[in-house]
């Protein structure tokens, strides 16, 4: 099969961010950075933050390639169906099945504490109860039930009509959430956004990066502008120091700078739908180059890219030992030092990343396993 060199690119860098993500989630404190640990608020926890942030294009990076790929097509719907939910739904029950198996041999129980029997894992199956990182399969599979309707709107629209769905899509899922901090602030609204249903992990927020990865797959940038665009990325995934700086000195003369640049500038300029286009833009044309495309790393990025989805799929059967072994040797979970996490991320991140490639590498090998990595 012909494979183009910048989507493989995209698919291998979003997937290693994918394990970056999630080893990142642990250092800062527990699976989700939402749950602080003792190093909250430490030089250890800022790091592991940035880490978070500049990983944040994972998923957006996955649609928006998707996008590129099956937006615009002339293709009949069940025909589409058939193709997709057949590469999706055969191994994403399959895995689940052996998380299940993982978690009951390992002695545990589900995410929200419930023991496993049948009743019990068929309802975990349906709600997503499984595993945490299995939440992007239940809003792809949502996802692909409009990807149809979605081709014919993006083939008989114009492309100021594109640029239009765009920008309302941006200011749904970037700027709403000011205006409500705003309404919050000024007028005692409780919470607007329950009105406005563009939540992360919900179709109508995650169709806006399948319809950006169609419009910008022809844009290329100079090279100059690319290592631009990278820079930016990097200096942007700097932006929890500002959340540090607030945390740090609450009652400082510049609190009130902190506040507002948080909530009001980053918010907007660091948002995962900002930097997922910058990152795009970049890879794009970075994968366009010819001298890239047929140096070794190109090579390993093409041997890479086939084992993508099924690395996305088993990758918490090397991380969640890996950062159990690593935090009680090293209390990686909870230390305060900034240059441990500074190593660990990545040096955890390759290490899970290289084993979950191998294993699919070799089911892929296999005549009858190979439909786990399809």
């Amino acid at each position: 099969m012909n494979r183009t060199f910048w989507i493989d690119l995209i698919r291998v860098v979003g997937a290693f961010f994918v394990v970056m993500l999630h080893t990142s989630y642990r250092v800062a404190g527990g699976p989700m950075v939402e749950e602080p640990g003792d190093a909250f608020g430490s030089p250890g926890w800022l790091v592991a933050k940035c880490f978070i942030r500049l990983g944040c294009v994972a998923v957006p990076l996955f649609l928006m390639v998707s996008g590129s790929l099956l937006l615009g097509r002339n293709e009949e719907m069940f025909t589409f169906y058939r193709k997709r939910f057949g590469k999706v739904l055969l191994p994403f029950f399959a895995w689940s099945c052996i998380f299940i198996l993982c978690l009951w041999g390992a002695g545990r129980g589900f995410k929200d504490g419930t023991p496993i029997t049948l009743f019990s894992s068929i309802g975990a199956l349906l709600s997503g109860g499984i595993s945490g990182h299995f939440w992007f399969m239940y809003m792809l599979i949502s996802l692909y039930l409009v990807v149809p309707f979605l081709s014919v709107f993006v083939r008989n629209a114009s492309r100021k009509m594109l640029i239009g769905f765009l920008m309302f899509w941006f200011f749904a899922v970037v700027m709403f959430p000011i205006i409500n901090n705003i309404a919050k602030a000024t007028l005692n609204i409780t919470n607007l956004a329950n009105y406005f249903p563009f939540e992360r992990g919900t179709v109508s927020y995650s169709v806006g990066f399948f319809v950006a990865g169609y419009v910008l797959r022809d844009i290329l940038i100079s090279k100059r502008w690319m290592v631009i665009a990278i820079v930016v990325w990097m200096c942007l995934a700097m932006t929890p120091v500002n959340s540090y700086l607030q945390t740090t000195y609450p009652d400082s003369s510049m609190s009130f700078l902190f506040s507002f640049m948080g909530k009001y500038v980053l918010s907007i300029v660091s948002h995962p739908a900002t930097l997922a286009v910058i990152a795009f833009l970049a890879l794009r044309s970075l994968g366009d180059l010819p001298s890239i495309a047929s140096s070794h790393f190109g090579r390993l990025v093409s041997l890479l890219a086939p084992l993508t989805f099924g690395i996305f799929l088993c990758h918490h059967l090397f991380l969640v030992p890996t950062m159990g072994i690593l935090d009680k040797m090293l209390g990686l979970g909870s230390t305060k030092s900034w240059l441990l996490v500074l190593c660990a991320i990545p040096a955890v991140t390759v290490l899970v990343y290289s084993a979950a490639a191998v294993l699919i590498y070799l089911i892929r090998q296999s005549r009858y396993l190979k439909f786990l990595a399809p």
